[in-house]
């Protein structure tokens, strides 16, 4: 007696349902497969806002009190299942081993990166003739805004950095 697509007998498999149970594994496979980087593609924009990462800047000890300092920090970049590593200088300033405040190193009135004048105690946009204080604030120029700052925090001797990127251009700060 043969059934159709299913057993023949009591331990053998008809050549039909061989096929079926296959094509269907194959199937559902191919379609997990398929599936995660398609699921992680919407998912991962909504934890990205509740995430934060955190980059180690370097010891709390080597960074000079009261002037600024070059840091490079790293920040991670995820597109669907792509994962790309950045790296960013950024503008440190000690003013107490539990107060540290960091720069982005980006204009806010461009985008250029300014630099450090140490003659003249104040940083510089060579773009457009922005300058700012040392505590970031205009001076002069076109920028329309004070240097952006970063989040940190500081566990034990460590000096870590949120890279951040903020709107161009505008007098508000604006996390884009």
């Amino acid at each position: 007696m043969k059934e159709e697509g299913g057993l023949k007998g009591s331990s053998q498999f008809s050549r039909r349902g061989f096929l079926k149970i296959f094509s269907v594994s194959l199937a559902s496979i191919s379609g997990l497969l398929l599936g995660i980087p398609a699921l992680d593609a919407i998912i991962s924009p909504a934890l990205k806002s509740r995430l934060t990462s955190f980059s180690k800047a370097g010891k709390i000890g080597n960074i000079p009190e009261g002037s600024p300092v070059r840091l490079t920090v790293a920040s991670s970049a995820k597109d669907a299942y792509l994962n790309d590593t950045e790296m960013h200088n950024v503008w440190a300033i000690k003013k107490s081993n539990s107060d540290i405040e960091v720069f982005s190193p980006i204009c806010p009135h461009l985008g250029c990166s300014y630099n450090w004048d140490p003659q003249k105690s104040q940083f510089e946009c060579p773009c457009h003739g922005s300058v700012f204080a040392e505590n970031g604030k205009v001076i002069s120029g076109p920028a329309p805004r004070s240097l952006d700052t970063l989040p940190t925090k500081i566990e034990g001797d460590e000096l870590y950095v949120e890279w951040e990127k903020f709107q161009l251009g505008i007098n508000k700060k604006v996390k884009i």
